[in-house]
C-alpha cells in the first residue's frame, strides 16, 4: 500500500524537502523481494558493492530525445479490489502504479530524497509559518476532473476531511500526519487551501494531495463506488477500457489533459499471477518489462540481457518481510510465542532461499531496522537476539512462558500452538519461503498450516480482516519517514497484526514532530528497538529493484526514490517501438 514520509525542515516558505524515507504501500509479493548472493552475468551486474540510496537506473531522457506513439505493455500480479487508492482495499502497489498514470499528484521526488511540488498540478507546496506550523497548497489555474468539475480548493479539503480520521465510517489506508491537522481553510483564492498544525508535523508536504467531491460525498462512495473502475480521473492517461474477464487495463491519451501531452499512444497494463508466466509472457516478446526479482523469472530472462533488452537496477525503500497476528484470541495474540518464532527462523536461510543467484551485492546481510533500509542515513542493527537463530532460546521462550512439549508440539491449557500461514497463490516468494518457515517453527514445537488464497484477496480478505497468523509480504518505500506510523502504532490502521507497541507509540509520535534531522533518526532508531520486542514484524531483506526492459524505454525502470513523471515515458527517437 502507498502512503509515504524524512525531512528536512528549514525556513518559511520552504518548497523542498530532503529526505531519507521508508514506504507505507503494500506489495503482494507475487515475486517478492529478493536475497544475498551474487550470481547473474556480467550484464546481470552480479555482485559488486552496495547501491548508494540516491542512484538509480531509469535510462533518464529529456523529451526532445523521445518520439511520439507506441505501446508499453506491461504486467502486474493482483488485480484491483478498489481503485481509490485512499482505501485501506486500494492503498497498494499494483492500483497505484496504474493511477499515477491518470490521477494528480501533488508532489514528485527525485532520486536523491528531494521533495517538490509536481508542476504539472501545484504551484506551490510551502511553510508561511513554523509557529504555529502552517502550510499553503496552491493549485494550477484551469484544471479540472474528468466529470467536469474544477480542482479547486474543496479538492484538497475533501482529502483532509475524510483522511483524518475523523469519520469511522470510511475505510481510510491511513490517518497518519492528517490527524495532527487543526484546521483547513481556504486561502486568497479557491486554488488555495491553508492548513493549519495542532503541533510540528515533520512530513507536511507528503499531506499535499486532491479528492474528486463524487469520491468524498459519501461513505459509500469512498468505500464502494470506485471498485469496478476510477469514475473520476486527472492525469496525461485515462482508461480507455477494463476488461475485468481477462484482467487487463487499456490506457490512452487524455485530450483533455493540461500539461505535455503523454508520449505513448497506449499503455496495457496485464494482471498475470503466474510469475513463471510473465517472464514467458516478456521472453515471447509479448511485455516491454518485467520486474523480477526471484530466480523463477530471472533465470528465464537473464539470457535476453545484452541480447534485446537491459538489466535496470536500484536499491529503494522496499523491503519484504513476515507480519505476525496478535489480535486477541489467536495463537500469536501472546507475545512469547510470537518471540519465540523469531528466533526460530533463520533469516538468513530464508533469504537464500528465495534467490541465492539474484544480482544482489555480494555479502547481502537480512535487514536489521523496520524503519531504515540499510543504505539510508541513520541505518543501525537494533535486532538484538531476537534478529539471531537460536532453537533453544525460542524453546526456553515458549517454556518460561508456561508453554509445555506434548509430543511434538509445545502446548497450554490443552491447546497446542497451531498457526496458518497465509500466502497469495502464484508466489514464488513463499513457495521458497514457507517450507523453510514450516521446518523451522516444527523444530521448536510450533506447528504451521499454509492456506493460498487468490492474489486479489490477500489483502481484502485476509490481511486487512486480520484471517491469517502469519503472512509475507512487501513494503514499498517513498521520501517520508512518518508514513509508516500506522504500521507501527498501536491503533494504526495498517498494524494489519493488531501488535500493541506502546513504548514505541510515543516516540514515533515525538519522531513525527521532530524537525531536526538527527534526533528524529536517534528516535527513530530508540522506536525500533521496541518495535523488535512486540515481535510483530520480522525484516527479513530490503528488496533492489530489478527491472529488465527493452532498451529503448527510457525515464522508466528501477526508480529508487524516484517517483515516475508519466508525461516522459516513452521510446527513444528513432525506436521502432514507436510503430507498435
Amino acid at each position: 500500500m502507498r502512503l509515504t514520509r524524512r525531512s528536512m525542515l528549514g525556513a518559511t516558505a520552504l518548497s523542498a524537502v530532503t529526505v531519507t524515507a521508508l514506504a507505507a504501500c503494500s506489495q503482494d509479493t507475487g515475486e517478492g523481494g529478493g536475497s544475498g548472493g551474487n550470481g547473474g552475468s556480467d550484464g546481470g551486474g552480479g555482485g559488486g558493492d552496495q547501491i548508494a540510496s540516491d542512484q538509480n537506473d531509469i535510462n533518464a531522457k529529456e523529451r526532445d530525445e523521445l518520439g511520439e506513439g507506441g505501446v508499453l505493455r506491461l504486467a502486474n500480479n493482483a488485480f484491483p479490489a478498489n481503485w481509490n487508492t485512499f482505501h485501506s482495499d486500494g492503498n497498494v502497489r499494483n492500483t497505484t502504479d496504474m493511477m499515477d498514470t491518470m490521477y494528480p499528484v501533488l508532489y514528485q521526488y527525485s532520486a536523491a530524497g528531494e521533495v517538490t511540488p509536481n508542476p504539472h498540478y501545484a504551484k506551490r507546496i510551502e511553510l508561511t509559518s513554523e509557529d504555529p506550523q502552517v502550510m499553503e497548497i496552491e493549485l494550477k489555474e484551469g484544471m479540472q476532473w474528468s466529470d467536469g468539475t474544477p480542482i479547486n480548493y474543496k479538492s484538497i479539503e475533501n482529502v483532509f476531511n475524510i483522511m483524518n480520521g475523523s469519520q469511522e465510517e470510511y475505510a481510510i489506508a491511513s490517518s497518519s500526519g492528517y490527524d495532527k491537522v487543526e484546521k483547513i481553510e481556504q486561502g486568497d483564492n479557491d486554488l488555495t487551501a491553508v492548513i493549519t498544525f495542532k503541533e510540528k508535523y515533520a512530513d507536511w508536504i507528503g499531506l499535499a494531495a486532491v479528492m474528486p467531491d463524487s469520491l468524498a460525498e459519501s461513505a459509500e462512495a469512498f468505500n464502494a463506488g470506485w471498485q469496478a473502475e476510477p469514475l473520476v480521473t486527472a492525469g496525461p492517461y485515462k482508461i480507455g477500457k477494463i476488461d475485468a474477464a481477462n484482467k487487463t487495463v487499456l490506457l490512452e491519451q487524455d485530450e483533455n489533459w493540461w500539461g505535455d501531452k503523454g508520449l505513448l499512444s497506449q499503455v496495457l497494463f496485464t494482471t498475470i499471477e503466474d510469475p513463471a508466466a510473465t517472464a514467458t509472457s516478456f521472453q515471447n516478446g509479448q511485455l516491454d518489462v518485467i520486474q523480477t526479482t526471484v530466480p523463477a523469472t530471472y533465470s528465464v530472462v537473464e539470457p535476453l540481457i545484452d541480447n534485446g533488452a537491459v538489466l535496470r537496477r536500484a536499491a529503494g525503500p522496499n523491503w519484504t518481510h513476515i507480519t505476525l497476528n496478535a489480535t486477541e484470541g489467536r495463537p500469536l495474540a501472546d507475545q512469547a510465542v510470537r518471540q519465540a518464532i523469531f528466533r526460530a527462523i533463520d533469516r538468513e536461510e530464508v533469504l537464500l532461499s528465495v534467490n541465492s543467484t539474484m544480482p544482489y551485492p555480494e555479502n547481502t546481510e537480512p535487514l536489521n531496522n523496520h524503519l531504515l533500509m540499510t543504505n539510508q542515513e541513520g541505518y543501525q542493527d537494533n535486532a538484538g537476539d531476537l534478529g539471531k537463530h537460536d532453537p533453544e532460546a525460542a524453546k526456553k521462550l515458549l517454556e518460561d512462558a508456561g508453554y509445555t512439549m506434548e509430543g511434538d508440539v509445545y502446548s497450554k491449557d490443552g491447546k497446542p500452538i497451531e498457526i496458518t500461514y497465509v500466502y497469495n497463490d502464484g508466489s514464488k516468494t513463499n513457495e521458497a519461503v514457507v517450507p523453510v518457515v514450516q521446518e523451522a517453527l516444527a523444530a521448536v514445537g510450533i506447528t504451521m498450516k499454509v492456506q493460498k488464497v487468490p492474489p486479489t484477496d490477500l489483502f481484502s480478505k485476509y490481511v486487512i480482516p486480520g484471517e491469517f497468523d502469519l503472512t509475507l509480504f512487501g513494503w514499498v518505500g517513498n521520501p517520508f519517514l512518518s508514513s509508516g506510523d500506522s504500521i507501527w502504532k498501536t491503533d494504526g490502521e495498517q498494524n494489519f497484526g493488531k501488535v500493541p507497541a506502546p513504548e514505541a507509540d510515543p516516540l514515533l509520535d515525538q519522531a513525527a514532530v521532530e524537525t531536526d534531522p538527527a534526533k528524529r533518526l536517534e528516535l527513530m532508531n530508540e522506536a525500533d528497538a521496541h518495535l523488535w520486542e512486540a515481535a510483530g514484524v520480522i525484516p527479513l531483506w530490503q528488496s533492489y529493484d530489478f527491472y529488465v526492459q527493452h532498451p529503448d524505454l527510457a525515464n522508466y525502470g528501477a526508480w529508487g526514490f524516484e517517483s515516475p513523471d508519466w508525461t516522459k515515458i516513452g521510446y527513444v527517437a528513432g525506436s521502432d517501438k514507436l510503430n507498435g
